[in-house]
């Protein structure tokens, strides 16, 4: 071994050695002192002042303005030293680029040459193992064979006690050989992860020293090769597979179908067919973001496909040339109001009635700890009796061509940014207001969210009228999309907007997930719903499609789940 450390030595590393480097780092310093670093300190104690609540507030200000004036005083000086900051930087670069490859050249030759043998000692040393083993192996038998012809063979008792004793010598065999395996691959692994990190280390020597000389920051370029070197160290095939496998799933099933469009004389890649594929997603985007909340808190929604009708059925309704009487005997006509009033009401009645069903499945779920599986499939039953009555009288409502086009704009431009807009509004919620952290609290623990001091009712309910109002619009774009709406409108919804939030990486363990992931989600699943029909399989196949999606999506975050857990 002490050879080994001779030989596989670890060369001088001129950034700690070479004085040069001290030293454009003690006049960096000394520039900065009344400068930059003056000004952050300053700027850090005016943040601590304003938080702090012994101070008075009088004095607080008189505090901060005095700081203020200091760092003024302090931003010149900075000014002052700026053109000498510059160029003792670039020294640097210019030192530590020579040095740092020349370093990490000799360290990575060293290593490598270190990796080599060691790969060579596991492959000789497995060799000589399996020949081992079969030696073991043959002994074994052999003793086992003369023990057979030392017994009487009518000794039945003999024969079964040689027997066990033959499997028992057999067994425990190959465990040692399993031990004596693993303990081989083991100490090759250990030497490999050290080669790993003496090369990463080696990088990390003039890294650090740019990060020091820049006032803890990287140049872009810098960044970009940290960030790189920081991935390809830590990366893990197994890992990644799993993270990434039905990405990997849905980039082969993408290139599948754009092969086949080729084979059957049709191109999936034009303007209009990715107009389509947004266009579609933007209107499912909307359920998909309502849906993603719950599953944020470790549930579900099974009835989307009826809040779709629900609200696609009122928007149609009122937008109609038609004045609609339900079998309960109602009526509502605003056919003699403005168009800009009617599509307002429109989707006032589409949010409002989605918010209500949605509100009463979060007060049961967070009232009395029912899961939202079954509160929301007693809302979709609900909803779904609601509209077969209502439409017993009345085969389908139809909105009025002209609203209807006026409204949806050219290849479902206006639905687009409609949903664009709720996917900035909704990020802003999850990611930059309590509420969304409160979200991702009680989706990770309520108990402990409970505990911190988070009321879990009126988070969940919260995230329920989120949902809603999500829904109502969802309604509207699909209105807008649709010809009319009948009693089955929106059937199937949910398990469009399930699967693309599960794809997109909502994680149904609560907790876990992202809007951009949702938003991927939504525009992968319809994009692969819509290669389907392109292609011109059965609408029914897609239902088997999207079960196995599903329960592929689901499988993989479990998995996920349990390596991390």
């Amino acid at each position: 071994m002490g050879n080994e450390n001779v030989s596989y030595a670890i060369p001088i590393n001129p950034f700690e050695t070479k004085s040069e480097y001290g030293d454009i780092l003690s006049k960096l310093t000394d520039l900065r002192k009344d400068g930059e670093n003056k000004i952050i300190a300053l700027k850090n104690e005016n943040r601590e002042i304003k938080l702090n609540k012994r101070i008075e507030k009088e004095n607080k200000a008189k505090i901060i303005e005095s700081n203020m004036h200091l760092i003024e005083e302090a931003k010149q000086v900075k000014l002052q030293n700026k053109e000498e900051v510059n160029k003792l930087i670039a020294e640097a670069k210019n030192l530590s680029k020579e040095d740092g490859k020349k370093y990490f050249d000799e360290v990575k030759e060293i290593q490598d040459k270190r990796l080599a043998e060691a790969k060579q000692v596991k492959t000789v040393e497995l060799a000589k193992e399996k020949e081992e083993h079969a030696s073991r192996l043959q002994a074994i038998k052999d003793k086992h064979t003369k023990a057979l012809g030392e017994v009487d063979q009518n000794d039945k008792k003999a024969l079964a006690k040689l027997k066990e004793t033959y499997r028992l010598d057999l067994k425990t065999e190959r465990i040692f050989h399993s031990s004596n395996v693993n303990e081989i691959k083991s100490n090759y692994e250990s030497v490999y992860q050290d080669v790993k990190d003496k090369k990463y280390n080696a990088f990390l020597s003039k890294s650090e020293f740019m990060y020091k000389a820049r006032n803890s920051h990287y140049g872009i370029d810098e960044a970009i090769e940290h960030k790189a070197r920081t991935y390809v160290y830590n990366f893990k095939l197994g890992p990644w597979a799993i993270k990434n496998a039905l990405y990997i799933i849905v980039i082969l099933f993408f290139l599948f179908s754009i092969i086949m469009a080729t084979t059957q004389g049709k191109n999936l890649l034009t303007a209009n067919n990715i107009m389509q594929i947004l266009g579609q997603s933007s209107v499912k985007l909307f359920y998909t973001l309502g849906v993603a909340g719950l599953i944020l808190l470790a549930g579900t929604d099974l009835s989307i496909g009826r809040m779709t009708g629900l609200g696609a059925s009122f928007v149609n309704m009122l937008l109609s040339t038609t004045i609609y009487t339900s079998a309960l005997g109602f009526t509502i006509d605003i056919t003699g109001a403005p168009v800009g009033a009617q599509v307002i009401v429109a989707i006032l009645m589409s949010v409002l009635l989605c918010t209500i069903f949605s509100a009463i499945a979060g007060f049961f779920s967070a009232k009395f700890k029912m899961h939202p599986f079954i509160t929301t499939l007693s809302t979709q039953l609900l909803i779904f009796g609601l509209m077969q009555i209502n439409y017993s009288s009345v085969a389908a409502f139809t909105m009025d061509s002209s609203v209807r086009n006026m409204l949806r704009g050219e290849s479902y431009s206006n639905i687009i940014i409609m949903a664009v807009i709720a996917v900035i509004i909704v990020w802003f919620i999850w990611n930059k207001t309590k509420f969304g952290k409160n979200m991702y609290a009680v989706g990770g623990n309520a108990e402990a969210a409970s505990v911190s001091g988070i009321s879990v009712f009126w988070t969940t309910m919260g995230v329920f009228i989120l949902a809603g109002i999500l829904y109502g619009f969802g309604g509207f774009a699909t209105a807008l999309q649709g010809a009319g709406a009948n009693a089955n409108s929106g059937y199937g919804t949910e398990l469009d907007a399930i699967a693309a939030a599960v794809i997109g990486g909502i994680s149904f363990s609560g907790g876990i997930g992202k809007i951009s992931g949702a938003v991927v989600g939504t525009i992968i699943f319809t994009g692969m719903t819509y290669c389907l029909t392109f292609l011109g399989y059965d609408p029914n196949i897609q239902y088997i499609f999207k079960g196995i999606l599903i329960m592929a999506a689901v499988c993989l975050d479990s998995v996920k789940y349990l390596k991390k857990k």
